[in-house]
């Protein structure tokens, strides 16, 4: 009693109330054999907010956690570049949680049907957070359909944003930023508890009990590895693109994860950080953000880790300032995302954008192009733009753009395009396909931020009208030894083979990577 009591006493600690809510009315099942922890959005064994209540549930309970997750080949523009690094990523999580003696099983299944009948002997569910139409709507569905208390935990923000019931869209940073900066160190004082876990290891009743009940779903084989998961799910329809490979240049996982905050957060990397990030060829960022999508790292974990680099080096006025930029990226923009998808039922369509933007498309749409391209055209990097064609390729090749060049490159999509609706579908297409961190809502922000998304007007132009515009002598006016750089190691002319363009993880935060 004194453990469960203990056990509680550390999760509220460590938990703020508001990132957990009921979702539905449904009472805890007092017969129940287990508590079911419903793993979607966050693959991580530590920091993780819905696995530690999950934790918190069966100690008070008496009963072991059982771990589940559902994959589905045919996820939206899903593909195998996207479930390879996903995958990568739940094999070690099957790992860790072996470690704390919490079995974990994952089948092929759309959710949520696998999570229902699963938890016709649970004590209660306990799924993490989501923002996206399709994720809210398996958590509804679930909330309706279980015959059990469900629990819902936000474990992929620092601010919590689902208790925020009278939050409004916000039209730009500069209105949400003073709402959220104050609430920071609220919710990153202390860190996620990882919490005793009473039970031990599943029992033989137990296990044979929950296999029985999902012996209708092909069981994923985690312990053998990434191949043999696809393997199971090529018999489900997994899209193996051709043009659209797995890519080696960024690995999956809690550990990869954690060593490229460890690489980033250096004096090295942080005296520079707020001056010198957008250079295309100091490397200078984190390469976090297809981590953070698949929840292989917590943004609280990155934000007290990257404040405790601030307190130690307070004195360091550039470090400071660095750490000042990448926060805001982190936390108020990638929040406003949230706030954006949450509160815009058309957050991942053209007609989500502002007014003022439609109206200046709208206004500009009959202006000569110059260059107008196909959807073909652009994923081949075939445009007269030897800048755009080599962002396009980094892309392609390695699932990632550099993040300033990613902005170039949205513009000029809208800018070559046969019209405003049509710029946005052939943006969000590449963007979805080949982007890591792709079919989320920073990416889609991010798209949405090149047609006028949570900016200003500007000067007016032809065809793009008061959208802020980019030019590639712009560019090169501001990075001319980064643009001549970066064409060295992705353009045509210089790029050389596959290999040349493959990026280890130590390389990736060297002034010149090895090639």
């Amino acid at each position: 009693m004194a453990l469960r009591k203990a056990s509680s006493e550390r999760l509220r600690a460590s938990v703020p109330l508001e990132r957990a809510r009921a979702l539905n009315r449904q009472p805890r099942r007092a017969s129940g054999e287990y508590v079911l922890l419903w793993v979607q959005a966050s693959h991580r064994s530590t920091a993780n907010e819905a696995l530690e209540t999950a934790v918190d549930r069966a100690n008070v309970s008496g009963v072991p956690v059982i771990a589940l997750f559902c994959s589905t080949a045919n996820y939206p523009e899903a593909n195998e570049r996207h479930i390879g690094f996903m995958f990568e990523g739940l094999c070690e999580l099957r790992e860790a949680l072996e470690r704390r003696k919490i079995a974990f099983y994952a089948v092929a299944c759309s959710p949520p049907e696998a999570i229902i009948v699963a938890s016709e002997r649970a004590v209660e569910i306990v799924v993490d957070g989501a923002y996206l139409r399709l994720l809210r709507r398996w958590r509804e569905e679930l909330a309706t359909r279980a015959t059990c208390t469900v629990t819902e935990v936000e474990t992929d923000c620092v601010v919590p944003q689902l208790s925020m019931k009278h939050a409004r869209a916000e039209v730009a940073a500069a209105t949400f930023r003073p709402k959220v900066l104050p609430l920071i160190g609220k919710y990153t004082r202390v860190a996620c508890a990882v919490l005793p876990y009473i039970y031990g290891a599943l029992d033989d009743a137990t296990r044979k009990s929950f296999e029985s009940t999902i012996v209708e779903f092909d069981v994923l084989p985690l312990h053998r590895g990434v191949d043999a998961c696809l393997g199971v799910l090529d018999t489900h329809g997994l899209v193996r693109d051709p043009k659209c490979p797995r890519v080696s240049s960024h690995v999956g996982g809690q550990s990869q994860a954690r060593a490229k905050l460890d690489a980033f957060l250096t004096k090295k990397m942080l005296s520079r950080y707020h001056k010198s990030r957008n250079d295309p060829t100091l490397c200078l960022q984190s390469h976090l953000s297809p981590h953070i999508h698949y929840g292989q790292i917590s943004v609280v974990e990155i934000a007290r880790k990257t404040l405790e680099f601030r307190d130690a080096h307070k004195e360091d006025a550039d470090v400071c300032a660095s750490i000042d930029v990448f926060l805001d990226e982190l936390i108020v923009r990638r929040e406003l995302a949230i706030n954006f998808a949450l509160r815009n039922p058309n957050y991942d369509t053209y007609d989500g954008l502002p007014t003022w933007a439609k109206e200046t498309l709208e206004k500009h749409a009959d202006d000569r192009r110059e260059w107008t391209y196909t959807l073909e055209e652009f994923e081949c990097g075939s445009t007269h733009d030897k800048l755009w064609n080599a962002s396009q390729r980094q892309l392609v090749s390695t699932g990632k753009q550099h993040n300033y060049l990613r902005m170039y490159w949205g513009k000029k999509i809208l800018e070559w395009s046969a019209s405003p609706e049509e710029g946005w579908r052939i943006a969000m297409a590449l963007n979805n396909r080949y982007s890591l961190d792709g079919r989320n809502f920073v990416s889609l922000t991010g798209v949405g931020w090149c047609f006028g998304l949570h900016d200003r007007e500007f000067h007016e132009a032809s065809i793009t009208g008061t959208i802020r515009r980019f030019s590639e002598s712009g560019m090169m006016k501001k990075f001319p030894a980064g643009i001549k750089g970066y064409l060295e190691r992705w353009g045509d002319d210089e790029g050389g083979s596959s290999k040349r363009r493959q990026m280890r993880l130590e390389d990736m935060f060297l002034k010149r990577p090895r090639v």
